[in-house]
């Protein structure tokens, strides 16, 4: 009895870390569409400038943080399959804080990443953002 516990027990921890849109503790989610343009609730905003990412192109990743936001930090990690992590440089031009990047091409004929970003708020209260979207192999 016992041994047929522990490949169910295997399997459901598999399947939990699998899961891209799980909520990390401490971090604000939102329930957008991979790819898309998506609103948090603490009124930031993450857009692609175009949906349509291919890895080893260049394209960038566009945010709108609540005014005061500063300390930014920020970072892409591969979920369908861990590949490192890419860091990334965000400068603000306007209202709008921008990132040119481009995400390494993998065995899976579609990628999905996380970013995770870190800001403090004028009151410096830190705030974690988390925007999945996904590479489509096009060789």
């Amino acid at each position: 009895m016992r041994t047929s516990f522990l490949p169910v027990f295997l399997f459901s921890v598999f399947l939990a870390a699998c899961d891209s849109q799980s909520i990390e503790e401490g971090s604000t989610s939102t329930s957008c569409e991979n790819n898309s343009h998506c609103y948090y609730p603490n009124n930031a905003e993450v857009w692609l400038s175009n949906p349509d990412v291919s890895p080893e192109l260049p394209f960038a990743i566009n945010l709108k943080l609540p005014k005061g936001a500063k300390n930014l930090s920020a970072k892409l990690e591969g979920v369908t399959m861990y590949m490192g992590f890419i860091p990334l440089q965000f400068k603000q031009k306007g209202q709008v804080w921008v990132a040119d990047t481009m995400v390494g091409a993998c065995s899976e004929p579609v990628m999905t990443w996380k970013m995770m970003l870190t800001y403090t708020t004028g009151d410096n209260q830190p705030q974690t953002l988390l925007y999945y979207f996904d590479s489509l192999q096009t060789r």
